[in-house]
């Protein structure tokens, strides 16, 4: 099976709630036609920034409907379907294909955890039998998983074991450093970086994409650091990269986790809450953000025009 080919930045889309904590999918296109007037190339549905595993399993169904069905024709669509019951997962990306999704991806499981790369294939075999007509890529987060085996054993294996098996989301920064290796044993696959702390290293390390929380509010950010190492200004590269981890740092010290959410606050898109366990940010967390946010110009930031000569 081919893999998607993709390119630039696929955002790791939230899932819209209202303030009770029920979804609130009506905003979904709202966020699309954002994402789309930014240049971004993807959506990744139901992942660690969308939630996905403090949500029903009907409700990730409910999601991964009004995401696909809002970016159809206009940008790839990716679902998340990691569970801890490998037949829920399976459920689940069966379901993805039946709506049209361009690919699915998924997680290890998280209670029970896999001893090697060998029995994890065994795993993920369900999955990817379920949706036997749509690409396959493995979620490798090692930080949030706690399954940290090696890649490129792993995609030895599902070379041979996973039909749909097209490449890897790879969201381990320590580690982005891989990607020749992952490429000599897979030529004809697809890595996607996974690290928005580290997207100058990965564009540098020769990733075509990038899948990141951050790139549903600052794709100029992340935009500009591609452009200025595309024509050998690699010191201008760093001002945006830094910028980028500026933005990160006062999001992380003012609203943790619940950020990645309250960020499209500050674009515009009401998206509400976070869902328990994370910890919601409080009104006064929000200010103290969106003032570190001007402070530091990021307003300016994500709309500035530059003129990059590309070669």
């Amino acid at each position: 099976m081919e893999p998607l080919r993709m390119r630039g930045l696929v955002a790791a889309v939230v899932t819209p709630m209202n303030g009770n904590g029920d979804l609130n999918l009506g905003v979904v296109p709202q966020v699309v036609d954002y994402l789309v007037s930014k240049g971004i190339t993807g959506i990744y549905i139901a992942g660690s920034t969308g939630e996905g595993m403090s949500l029903t399993d009907e409700e990730r169904r409910e999601v991964a409907e009004a995401y696909v069905f809002a970016a159809k024709g206009r940008m790839k669509s990716f679902v998340q379907v990691g569970h801890n019951s490998l037949k829920a997962s399976a459920d689940l990306a069966g379901h993805a294909q039946s709506i049209g999704a361009d690919a699915v991806s998924a997680t290890p499981t998280g209670y029970f955890k896999v001893s090697g790369e060998a029995e994890l294939v065994e795993g993920l075999l369900p999955i990817v039998e379920a949706a036997s007509k749509t690409p396959f890529y493995y979620y490798h987060i090692p930080f949030l998983s706690g399954v940290n085996l090696d890649p490129v054993k792993l995609t030895k294996i599902s070379m041979d074991r996973l039909p749909t098996f097209c490449g890897i989301k790879y969201s381990d920064g320590a580690s982005l450093h891989n990607l020749p290796l992952l490429e000599s044993v897979a030529p004809g696959l697809e890595f996607l970086s996974g690290s928005d702390e580290a997207y100058l290293m990965s564009v540098a390390q020769g990733y075509q994409a990038a899948v990141g929380s951050t790139y549903n509010y600052a794709a100029p950010i992340y935009d500009n650091v591609r452009k200025y190492l595309s024509v050998g200004d690699f010191k201008g590269a760093q001002v945006w990269q830094k910028r980028a981890l500026e933005m990160i740092t006062a999001m992380f010290e003012t609203c943790g986790r619940s950020s990645l959410k309250v960020m499209m606050q500050m674009v515009g898109i009401d998206c509400g809450p976070v869902r328990r366990p994370i910890d919601p940010a409080s009104p006064d967390q929000i200010i103290a953000l969106r003032k570190r946010l001007d402070e530091m110009g990021w307003f300016e930031w994500i709309d500035e025009d530059l003129s990059v000569e590309m070669s």
